[in-house]
């Protein structure tokens, strides 16, 4: 992995990630869809994580979803002192309203504030000239 200017690691984008990546760069979730079975996967591989299919496309689905899980870190590794600035982060697993699951960390809201079943959409934040990364906050409104 390469390093950003602040000591944190960029994501190595394949051409299997790719179309994530670039997608989160142009403000759009992205995911594989299968054409058989019709499933979102995440994250991306090279067969559908229901049935198997190998006929996967991507896709842009929509940025909503629910908080299934989550964490709070008040703490750093020691090998990463630059993300001491971003702390308390508050790391989830987000249940999307396309079916996919997948994990992110919560934006734009208190540790106390965060619960289970908390509807969220995603935002993207630029990591670099080739990549954004999908963030989480609270859903202002419901849809």
């Amino acid at each position: 992995m390469t390093q950003t200017p602040k000591g944190k690691p960029l994501p190595q984008i394949t051409d299997q990630t790719r179309p994530f990546w670039s997608g989160a760069k142009q403000g759009k979730l992205m995911m594989q869809k299968c054409s058989s079975c019709g499933t979102h996967n995440f994250l991306p591989k090279p067969w559908c994580v229901e049935c198997g299919n190998r006929e996967l496309k991507w896709v842009e689905t929509k940025p909503y979803g629910t908080v299934y899980s989550l964490t709070v870190a008040y703490a750093v590794m020691m090998n990463y002192p630059d993300w001491k600035e971003d702390l308390p982060v508050i790391n989830c697993i987000i249940d999307l309203d396309e079916g996919a699951r997948m994990y992110g960390q919560l934006t734009d809201c208190a540790p106390q504030e965060a619960h289970i079943g908390m509807r969220v959409e995603a935002h993207f934040v630029d990591i670099s000239e080739q990549a954004a990364i999908p963030k989480f906050r609270p859903l202002k409104s419901q849809l």
